[in-house]
């Protein structure tokens, strides 16, 4: 698949991630426990985004997202991350600058996946609200704010993107 054939699938991918999370972040409301899928997805739709964004430049390579330890594999989150925030992957406006804050939120958000994936009975450290609003921040800017793919054929995807990231939004503020 060349890079720009990635582009389609890794914004349906963001679009699933976020309709996970809002799905589980309201059931957690009546049923405590799935909110833990919350973090779970916010990750992947951050992966999918990231794989999008390194993906739309005329210059974009394979190995631009992949693992470089496991070349079939799709980079992790901190490796995208760092790349997205690289000059040798992006120019302003695209390039990701972000706040040591932002960072911070969103190792806590990976934390809290990896607790729920890989810890003992699935047991997670707590992501706070800000923290996944900080995730949102980023795919907003990555997938609608300054996009580095093209957005011709990505129309419908991209507004449904807005739509669940300002639903999040929305659930996320009552509860701080």
């Amino acid at each position: 698949m060349t890079p720009r054939e990635r582009i389609g699938p890794a914004l349906a991918a963001v679009l699933e991630g976020l309709k996970l999370a809002r799905r589980e972040l309201a059931g957690g409301e009546t049923d405590p426990p799935r909110r833990r899928w919350v973090p779970v997805a916010l990750v992947s739709a951050l992966q999918a985004g990231l794989v999008a964004a390194l993906s739309g430049y005329e210059s974009a390579q394979k190995g631009d997202v992949t693992d470089p330890s496991q070349p079939d594999r799709i980079a992790p989150v901190a490796l995208l991350l760092r790349r997205a925030r690289s000059t040798e992957y992006f120019s302003p406006p695209e390039l990701l600058e972000l706040p040591g804050r932002v960072l911070r939120d969103i190792e806590n958000v990976i934390a809290a996946r990896n607790g729920v994936l890989h810890g003992p009975n699935g047991v997670q450290k707590p992501a706070v609200n800000e923290a996944y609003r900080s995730v949102l921040q980023v795919l907003q800017q990555i997938c609608l704010t300054h996009p580095s793919f093209p957005l011709e054929g990505h129309g419908v995807i991209l507004a449904l993107i807005r739509d669940e990231i300002s639903a999040l939004e929305a659930a996320l503020a009552p509860t701080g």
